[in-house]
């Protein structure tokens, strides 16, 4: 019902404050806060709070550097699709707004509101790169850091540089092994606590992500934003070897490693290497014994998150893999291809005799 509100545009809920309306009783009560001036979200990196959770899940991408938006043209990656479609604009030359006293043209509204200071109050220093105008020098050359290709801030371990002397501190856990975020249901711990708000989702089964074309729902923005394109279908980067394309350059890149059979991420324990940091991370687990995923049924914990979907359909009864020759269905897909054996049997016979 709610999702078809978005086909109708019903919006049965409406604020006894400012009369705006809304499909859903949840989007009145987010809205709401703004009239209250609540903020129950509170990010535990930096103590920021915020009127909804989704305001929060997009700020703390500014702490663990998450960036799932890319650009088609260059690969750049963005913490939201906002800030993507601004940047597009860069490969375009689409300038939208002008400014009226001296017709100068800017790519966001922002960088023409601020310019306009310059007519209107006389601040003297304006950024040369996006017009952003500063009444002090000191302010004007902060800023400036945004634009620069080096970052102020640099880590002495291994030469990264940050914007903020902030990222740095967190940056440095991964060098430390510093993680002072522990999961109070596996006693997992994480260098961020939005790390730990995302992995928490395994096992509450949270997706509060929702696909707006299917309504199939995620754990991960990032994994949303992935599924969308399987609407889309825009796929960019072409294969040079076997033609096949992807809607991403990395992903092209990992592609190409099945062609060359490079396999880059290596065991530092047995040496053992891999095609995919994915694969060298669910082996690792065969030497610390980790097993992060638990059966919300019986409690029983395996090493990957496939090995405990398998196990889970013992408990709904599930056979979702099945024979096109009889119809006989399995609970694994290894089951079915040893399955399909007895089919091809009688044929091979055939052909020998024949």
């Amino acid at each position: 019902m709610n999702h078809q509100r978005t086909h109708t545009e019903e919006k049965p809920f409406e604020c006894s404050d400012s009369e705006k309306g809304f499909s859903q009783n949840s989007s009145l009560v987010t809205h709401q806060r703004t009239h209250k001036g609540e903020k129950p979200f509170e990010c535990l990196d930096c103590g920021k709070s915020f009127s909804n959770n989704s305001h929060l899940v997009r700020h703390q991408r500014n702490h663990t550097g998450e960036k799932p938006f890319e650009c088609p043209d260059c690969g750049k990656g963005f913490s939201q699709n906002s800030n993507l479609v601004i940047h597009q604009r860069t490969h375009t030359g689409e300038k939208h707004f002008e400014c009226p006293d001296c017709r100068k043209s800017f790519i966001r509204n922002s960088h023409l509101i601020s310019h306009q200071r310059i007519h209107k109050e006389g601040i003297p220093f304006e950024c040369p790169d996006c017009g952003k105008c500063f009444s002090e020098n000191f302010s004007l050359m902060k800023h400036q850091r945004t634009h620069m290709v080096k970052k102020p801030f640099e880590c002495l371990d291994c030469r990264k540089s940050f914007n903020h002397i902030s990222q740095l501190v967190m940056h440095k856990r991964s060098h430390t092994g510093e993680k002072p975020f522990e999961c109070p249901d596996c006693g997992k711990r994480f260098n961020h606590n939005s790390s730990l708000v995302a992995h928490q989702r395994i096992h509450t089964g949270e997706k509060p992500f929702e696909c707006p074309d299917c309504g199939k729902r995620f754990s991960r923005n990032s994994d949303l934003v992935k599924h969308q394109r399987t609407h889309t279908r825009k796929k960019l980067f072409e294969c040079p070897d076997c033609g096949k394309s992807f809607s991403n350059n990395s992903r092209l890149v990992t592609h190409q490693r099945t062609h060359s059979r490079e396999k880059p991420y290596m065991c530092p324990d047995c040496g053992k290497s891999f095609l995919w940091n994915s694969r060298l991370v669910n082996h690792q687990r065969t030497h610390t014994g980790e097993k992060p995923y638990e059966c919300p049924d019986c409690g029983k914990d395996f090493s990957t998150k496939d090995s405990l979907l398998n196990h889970m359909l013992i408990h709904t009864g599930e056979k979702p893999f099945k024979c096109p020759e009889c119809e006989r269905c399995f609970r694994k897909p290894s089951n079915l291809i040893a399955h399909k054996k007895i089919h091809l049997r009688p044929k091979v016979m055939n052909v020998k005799k024949a």
